[in-house]
């Protein structure tokens, strides 16, 4: 094997498989880790005062590296940036979602620190009970008996998303997604999977996965999988919905490893998807690794 002139292995000079392995890694160090944050004092507001306060930079630089982790895993290299605008009216709706201890994309006026702008950020954003950077994970892992066509998901690994706004208070967190539609990235993949064709981190599979391609019917649609022994992986349909981003079809595998610190690898099959009248297949592999190996 080749190496650098500083001793480290050459990832041109590495079988194709072990390249992309070492790429997917070095991704999740980047983006992923480094958007931990160890930050105690995510938010400046008050809720008895209903003060919506706002979050450092730092902290919203790592909710943005968080979405830029997931967005690039899927193949989507382009850059969201921030309205700022849109980020106070999110901010004044996580408040409300801290304040009564709860979600709605609907908040009535009887709500505790209710606003217009909170109102109309919670209409428009994704929202949880989770602050900072894991609530880019929540949304991507879409858990839940309502989130079956996880639709948190499609909105922050959409290809046409170019900006968001964010609020965060110290239980809630709410990013708006709708408006503003751009066109996707030159670049960007023919689908968008979770997880994602190629090396994904185990730890990083959730138990729905989905398939996405904007105008796509998947009403005829047949799902499989295998795993890496050819074994039929039994699995589940959700029920299809068309109302966020792009066409999008998911399904619940079961039996699947997201333990082993061995890479193991399963294949994806869906047959009769219909792209504008025309039948088409796709197969791609989906290969868990452990980060630390």
């Amino acid at each position: 094997m080749d190496t650098d002139e500083d001793g480290t292995p050459d990832v041109n000079q590495l079988p194709l498989d072990n390249a992309a392995r070492l790429a997917a890694k070095e991704l999740y160090e980047d983006y992923y880790l480094a958007s931990v944050s160890s930050d105690n004092v995510p938010w400046t507001g008050d809720e008895p005062s209903c003060d919506a306060g706002d979050i450092p930079e730092a902290t919203k630089d790592k909710i943005f590296m968080r979405l830029a982790y997931f967005r690039k895993a899927v193949g989507l290299h382009n850059d969201i940036l921030e309205n700022t605008s849109k980020s106070e009216k999110a901010q004044k709706s996580a408040l409300m979602m801290q304040a009564n201890g709860t979600l709605d994309h609907s908040p009535p006026n009887s709500w505790k620190c209710f606003s217009d702008d909170g109102q109309e950020g919670a209409g428009n954003s994704l929202l949880a009970m989770t602050r900072n950077a894991p609530a880019i994970d929540a949304y991507i892992r879409d858990h839940g008996s309502s989130n079956g066509p996880v639709g948190h998901r499609r909105w922050l690994l959409w290809p046409r998303l170019q900006e968001v706004g964010i609020g965060n208070t110290e239980r809630a967190n709410a990013i708006w997604v709708l408006g503003n539609a751009g066109t996707p990235p030159e670049d960007a993949p023919e689908f968008i999977a979770w997880p994602p064709e190629g090396y994904v981190p185990r730890t990083q599979v959730y138990s729905r996965w989905s398939f996405s391609i904007r105008n796509a019917d998947f009403t005829a649609t047949r799902v499989s999988m295998r795993d890496q022994n050819g074994n039929s992986v039994n699995l589940s349909l959700e029920e299809l919905d068309n109302a966020y981003g792009d066409r999008t079809i998911v399904w619940v595998p079961e039996g699947i490893n997201t333990s082993s610190s061995d890479d193991l690898a399963y294949t994806v099959t869906l047959e009769e998807v219909d792209l504008n009248g025309t039948l088409r297949d796709f197969t791609y592999e989906v290969i868990l690794f452990d980060v630390n190996r």
